[in-house]
């Protein structure tokens, strides 16, 4: 789990492998990521993200 967290360098990358492996920290981390990226926010971003979590728990594939 360290590797992938060593070679996850986008918010998104963050968040997929948060969400195919469970880990709730790789999920918090993308979120705290791309608050910081402030050329990548905007209003829609993290409850979109959110929302898509909430898909793929329920078995839904994009």
């Amino acid at each position: 789990m360290e590797k992938l967290s060593c070679n996850a360098s986008t918010s998104e990358l963050r968040f997929e492998i948060g969400v195919i492996t469970g880990d709730k920290t790789f999920i918090e981390d993308a979120i705290k990521q791309r608050k910081l990226e402030h050329d990548l926010l905007n209003e829609v971003c993290i409850p979109s993200m959110l929302a898509r979590l909430d898909l793929l728990q329920k078995g839904y594939k994009q």
